[in-house]
């Protein structure tokens, strides 16, 4: 594990040095500043994956750890921001995802060799839809998250009729941002869908039962019916600006409970602690 220990440290180190150098291109204005953190994003990228294609999330003879399942979060995370960054020639979704994808890997470090026993039939193609799907839809909800958070701040300062001063006049448009919601939400609910769907098939295989009454059950449908109406109402009936921000917002706190407050607290079959573990 010493190899894998490292290279998550090395991972740890690049992006932060994204997160502080995005930061300070920001606050400074200074693109030259924001270019090397978007690239330095990118490495820990590259970093990460490696790691991924040597082993570092199979380490551990009876499944994945907690900290490699945070790692995989944070890849997905990164992705996204580099999809974005691609699509819409702008640096802010990457300079958002980067600092989160720092955050999941600083929490991710201490939990490395923490076990998260897994029976043997949670293992498969299944199993790897079911989290794969549901990591990427996360990622997507957490970008729709960022220009959610931005689009209501710079939309709250033209109606207030404040100016935007320093660095807040590099904010992307507000049609920008709402354009990147949009291509969050288009992606992030397929995804999504396909991922719980895949997991309760391969429950139904399982345990002979589709739905169990598990509060993670319960919690992902609530997500996934959000998540349904958002995407309805996008695509069909043409809702943009405040509504789909607000929305994304209120589906990135559901997630964030559900990861967080169902997967340690709860009695739940998906748990990040083994059952004789203590809460």
């Amino acid at each position: 594990m010493a190899l894998f220990d490292q290279l998550a440290f090395a991972v740890l180190i690049v992006y932060a040095s994204a997160s502080l150098c995005g930061f300070a291109g920001l606050v400074a204005r200074v693109s030259l500043l924001r270019r090397a953190a978007c690239f330095l994003a990118v490495g820990g990228f590259v970093l990460q994956t490696v790691a991924f294609m040597l082993g570092s999330h199979t380490a551990l003879p009876d499944g994945l750890s907690l900290g490699a399942y945070l790692q995989l979060l944070a890849w997905f995370l990164l992705l996204c921001g580099m999809l974005a960054w691609g699509k819409f020639k702008l640096d802010v979704p990457l300079l958002f995802a980067a600092p989160l994808a720092f955050l999941l890997a600083a929490i991710a470090c201490p939990f490395l060799h923490r076990q998260v026993v897994l029976p043997a039939s949670l293992s498969g193609y299944f199993y790897a839809l079911h989290i794969g799907a549901l990591f990427l839809s996360l990622a997507f909800i957490a970008l729709a998250l960022g220009a959610g958070l931005l689009f209501l701040y710079v939309q709250h300062k033209i109606k207030a009729k404040e100016r935007l001063v320093g660095f807040q006049k590099d904010f992307p448009a507000l049609s920008m941002l709402d354009k990147i919601n949009a291509l969050c939400v288009a992606a992030g609910f397929p995804l999504y869908t396909v991922g719980i769907g895949a997991g309760f098939v391969w429950s139904a295989s399982v345990w002979g039962r589709t739905l169990s009454g598990d509060p993670k059950e319960i919690i992902s449908l609530f997500i996934w019916l959000g998540f349904a109406v958002l995407f309805h109402q996008r695509l069909l009936c043409g809702w943009q600006g405040r509504k789909p921000a607000l929305f994304a917002v209120a589906l990135f706190t559901l997630c964030v409970f559900s990861i967080v407050v169902v997967n340690i607290f709860l009695p739940t079959h998906h748990a990040f602690l083994p059952p004789n573990s203590p809460r």
